[in-house]
């Protein structure tokens, strides 16, 4: 028999518009029940702990169904004699497993229904977990009602689910004080409890709010922490890269004798992958494993991502067979990793056999994989393999994003494909997808690199137009690109092929571009050259260039001031 509650008046005081007023609301059954004519039949004894065991049996396999759940709740809310409210319990857990919350609710409703059947603190923390995670956090305060207006105690799972629901659906203000009125009644909690608040607090940024509550904890002495105290700090001590902290709060945990875990490990040694300390993630891999804890996909894909970008390639693949040889089988995000980083470092052909590997392994690429592959494919001209996996991608029904095409186009120019990298072009249009800056300056190199028959640089010309104007690109935005990667020549030459030549608009942006880019490269000869150009097209310096042009080196002070007394008196 459930115990009772001391009192019923809990939380009946304070501010009425608050949160916690609704621990004194009992309107649950008027909002959710409709209550229905009892369809009952009768049953033998034998026959309802029949149904009873059958029930316990299907729900621990593992393998139940939801319309077999339902069709056993069916029977056993229309069964005389009822059966044992633990039978419902039961069905409502496995339900609640397969994430179908809202039909845990429906149920409940129909419970309440039933004649004979009287809901335990079991069966409604099942609802309310089901609630708040529906962010019906007010109707799971309401289920909290009724659990007291019931004379029944609230166990700490109740409360826990409440303030886990309050954490992630209402205010970090609201969970605290929850927490300040459960201490103060005496309810019912556990270290559970208080890794609820301590992760709210921590995914909230609330690190130091976070470390008081976990030394009010060892000041009270009424519950130890444990692992799921410390975890959540440690981890966003570190995804604040305040590793150092971390740590100390690690050995600060295993002095205090609790004993980190997995999770533990794999915070710190992705914090310690993170800021690019590798050998030092490697270290402590050894001694997580040394302490008989097993590393798992994530721990194994932090220390190869690592590797990977440190450009230990054989360190990296050293790590993949180690988890094979664990039985830890690899993820996406860990073959990306390591495609990523073989094509960084030309071993293309190495990057291709993990790719397939990947495949003969049932484990499905994504577009990141695709476009990694892909790109660098392109980038050894290996152009018809590219191609296939592009094939292999749309079987997939995965669809082609403005990276693919980039990478795509880019090898078709660099083989002198100008049909089909324009062919591309139109198919990305078509397909919505809209060609951005690398783009066009991929088109614009091929246009520059010189070679291309002149009925493909119309073609291609015509298509760098036809992308600016859909993709609201200007001149002067490419021209800032090439002088930002120190292309000065190039930029020069989007002058010569479309400002000069069409007399875009943004002519004078242009210009203001390409001077200030000369004068970063400290090419002030050219800068000045192209005043003067600038002046014999009409088009006048702005202040900030004039500016810049009088701070260059005095040396040049006499050629600059002519220029800018010409441009002034124009």
């Amino acid at each position: 028999m459930a115990k009772r509650a001391p009192g019923l008046t809990v939380f009946q005081k304070g501010n009425p518009s608050s949160l916690y007023s609704l621990f004194g609301l009992v309107f649950f059954r008027t909002q959710f029940c409709s209550f229905a004519v009892n369809r009952c039949h009768t049953v033998s004894v034998k026959e309802t702990i029949d149904l009873e065991d059958l029930v316990k049996t299907r729900c621990k396999s593992g393998n139940l169904g939801l319309d077999e759940a339902l069709g056993h709740f069916d029977s056993v809310i229309q069964m005389k004699p009822i059966p044992s409210i633990w039978a419902i319990n039961h069905l409502l857990g496995a339900v609640s497993k397969m994430n179908q919350c809202s039909t845990v609710v429906s149920m409940y409703k129909q419970m309440l229904a039933s004649v004979g059947l009287h809901p335990e603190v079991d069966t409604l923390n099942v609802v309310i977990n089901c609630l708040c995670r529906m962010n019906r956090v007010d109707l799971g305060f309401s289920v909290l009602a009724t659990i007291l207006k019931h004379g029944l105690q609230p166990s700490s799972y109740t409360l826990n689910a409440l303030l886990h629901g309050v954490c992630k659906y209402r205010s970090l203000s609201e969970a605290v004080e929850l927490l300040r009125k459960i201490e103060e009644k005496g309810l019912a909690c556990c270290e559970i409890t208080y890794a609820t608040i301590i992760n709210g607090l921590c995914r909230a940024g609330k690190t130091c709010m976070a470390l008081e509550i976990l030394e009010q904890m060892y000041e009270d002495g009424t519950f130890k922490p444990d692992p799921q105290c410390y975890n959540p700090i440690i981890d966003r001590l570190c995804k604040e890269r305040r590793i150092d902290e971390a740590l100390t709060l690690f050995r600060d945990m295993i002095n205090k004798s609790v004993a980190p875990d997995n999770f533990s490990y794999n915070s710190l040694i992705y914090g310690l992958c993170n800021m690019g300390l590798w050998t030092r993630a490697l270290t402590l891999f050894e001694k997580m494993k040394n302490k008989g804890i097993k590393p798992d996909v994530f721990t194994f894909t932090s220390l190869i991502s690592a590797a990977c970008k440190s450009g230990k390639t054989a360190e990296a693949l050293k790590l993949v067979e180690e988890m094979f040889l664990r039985g830890v089988k690899p993820d996406v995000v860990t073959y990306n990793s390591l495609i990523n980083s073989l094509c960084h470092s030309t071993q293309w052909k190495e990057a291709t056999r993990l790719f397939n590997r990947m495949l003969d392994e049932g484990i499905a690429p994504n577009v990141v994989t695709f476009n990694t592959v892909i790109h660098a494919l392109c980038k050894e001209r290996e152009t018809e393999e590219a191609l296939s996996v592009l094939e292999l991608m749309s079987q997939r029904g995965m669809r082609l994003n403005i990276v693919t095409y980039n990478s795509l186009i880019y090898g078709m120019c660099r083989t002198d494909q100008w049909a089909e990298a324009t062919r591309l072009f139109d198919e990305m249009v078509v397909k919505g997808v809209l060609p951005d800056i690398i783009t066009l300056l991929t088109l614009l190199d091929a246009i520059f690199q010189g070679g291309m028959p002149e009925e493909a640089h119309e073609v291609v010309e015509a298509k760098v137009k036809y992308g600016m104007e859909l993709s609201k690109i200007t001149c002067s935005m490419l021209i800032d690109d090439y002088c930002f990667r120190g292309k000065m020549d190039k930029a020069k030459k989007v002058i010569d092929l479309m400002v000069i030549k069409d007399h875009v608009p943004d002519i004078a942006s242009c210009y203001k571009a390409l001077v200030n880019g000369y004068m970063q490269a400290k090419r002030i000869g050219e800068a000045l050259r192209l005043v003067e150009e600038m002046i014999e097209q009409g088009v006048m310096l702005d202040v900030e260039t004039l500016k810049a042009l009088r701070g260059l080196r005095p040396k040049k002070a006499c050629c600059i001031e002519c220029y800018i007394d010409t441009s002034e008196r124009y």
